[in-house]
């Protein structure tokens, strides 16, 4: 019987381990400082078993863990994956993490090969799918002879149309923290033959709005270093590269006001005792907190007191004199205790994951616009969509790790058929499918 370790019980985890639990039979080890979330996941099964695991140093515990399975997922923090990747090497077992890869990670590498390992990343829904998609359609097109001259690529996790019913257009199916560290990430992408470099702090200036065909217009923003993966795709004569998010429209401005406001800083903890949410607010733009506060933060981002940005602060409780619910911690720390709040999926709620990739193509009588779409709503009652998105491909990836059926060694990105071929093709069997439309134009 095979082991594999999970480490940790986020938001993606469950159909993860229900994948090794009840279709590949594997013993499963959830580690977690929540042995209660632990419990839920694993829901009584006998194949699984739950660790208390706090993830701090010396980690002797994590290596005592690691030497004992065949695999690990690393579903904690991305700043722990070198960590975890380095007791994998020490004890030659293989190890799959859905986050990107880091050049801490990448400089392992050389030593991952010589250990005769697999540690594969960037295996979820963005990234992940979204590679894995590409690569198929850029295979496609490199055998018919076609010559690609843009390349975009869109990656979402949003309400559902039916269930988006809050001011912001988003509600949390992933690590709410790591949303505002998105928010802030510098981008690069290439425009007509131009690198265009975004830092951070003007990451929702360059947003604009793309129609995704037979679905809807959303608002896109750039997602980091597109340019890091133009070699890896086989692009390098390009001349628009660009891998963006999606949003309902209206989030890029909703959350540039929170960072006008400096709401996403948590770099700085203070004391909150007997605060109140507006008296926090008015702090913010050294405000007197009896003035009138909300038209204050109206003059202070030159917007009306009635504008949408203003009721959308309102709405999640910024003016509000109650207390607030924590004694101490960061502007980012309150912000989210109020989002989370207030933007979670209720249960019968549908979540929406959108993959959609284009492509403008050369051949030499023609040209074409090629895309591959795909769209999945979550299941009342039950899993996320972007929990499956995320969790199934990993899981798919390393069933067949263990079973041998990827060779390669090193650390990898699932952009080879040996990794993208299988994963996509089980996807597929579990609904998560791209449509492929051609238009010649």
């Amino acid at each position: 019987m095979k082991r594999v370790l999970v480490l940790g019980t986020g938001y993606v985890v469950k159909p993860l381990v229900d994948y090794f639990i009840d279709k590949c039979k594997y013993e499963v080890l959830v580690a977690s400082r929540d042995n209660n979330h632990s419990g839920l996941i694993i829901a009584g099964r006998a194949l699984g078993k739950r660790v208390l695991w706090n993830a701090t140093p010396p980690y002797d515990e994590l290596d005592s863990m690691v030497k004992d399975v065949d695999l690990v997922v690393s579903m904690i923090p991305p700043s722990m994956h070198v960590t975890v990747a380095k007791a994998c090497l020490k004890h030659g077992v293989n190890m799959v993490t859905t986050s990107y890869i880091s050049p801490e990670m990448h400089a392992l590498n050389d030593e991952a090969k010589k250990a005769g390992i697999i540690i594969l990343n960037e295996i979820g829904e963005d990234p992940g799918m979204d590679h894995m998609g590409a690569m198929s359609m850029i295979n496609q097109v490199n055998s018919e002879g076609g010559k690609i001259k843009s390349f975009k690529s869109y990656g979402s996790g949003i309400p559902s149309f039916e269930h988006n019913n809050n001011p912001y257009g988003y509600k949390f199916s992933w690590s709410p923290r790591g949303l505002l560290t998105a928010a802030q990430t510098p981008a690069v992408y290439i425009e007509n033959g131009k690198k265009i470099e975004v830092s951070g702090e003007d990451l929702f200036e360059h947003s604009w709005l793309v129609e995704v065909d037979g679905l809807a217009t959303f608002e896109t923003y750039p997602n980091r270093d597109s340019t890091n993966y133009i070699e890896d795709y086989g692009l390098n004569d390009v001349t628009d590269f660009y891998r963006g998010l999606l949003r309902h429209p209206g989030y890029c401005n909703s959350i540039q006001s929170m960072k006008d406001l400096n709401l996403l800083d948590d770099k700085e903890s203070k004391d909150l005792q007997g605060v109140s949410y507006k008296q926090f607010t008015a702090s913010l733009i050294g405000a007197d907190e009896n003035a009138d506060v909300k038209q204050a933060v109206a003059d202070k981002l030159n917007l009306k007191a009635s504008s949408d940005i203003i009721k959308q602060l309102e709405w999640l409780g910024l003016f509000d004199d109650e207390q607030i619910r924590m004694s101490k911690g960061s502007n980012a720390d309150i912000l989210l205790d109020l989002m989370q709040e207030k933007m979670f999926y209720k249960d019968h709620e549908k979540d929406m994951i959108i993959v959609h990739n284009d492509a403008i193509v050369e051949f030499d009588n023609r040209v074409e616009r090629r895309t591959a779409t795909m769209m999945v709503e979550g299941r009342p009652f039950g899993h996320s969509a972007m929990s499956r998105a995320v969790g199934l491909p990993a899981a798919i990836a390393s069933k067949l790790i263990l079973e041998g059926a990827i060779r390669s060694k090193g650390v990898l990105k699932p952009i080879t058929e040996e990794i993208y071929q299988p994963v996509l093709a089980e996807l597929a069997e579990n609904g998560y499918k791209f449509e492929h439309k051609t238009q010649v134009i």
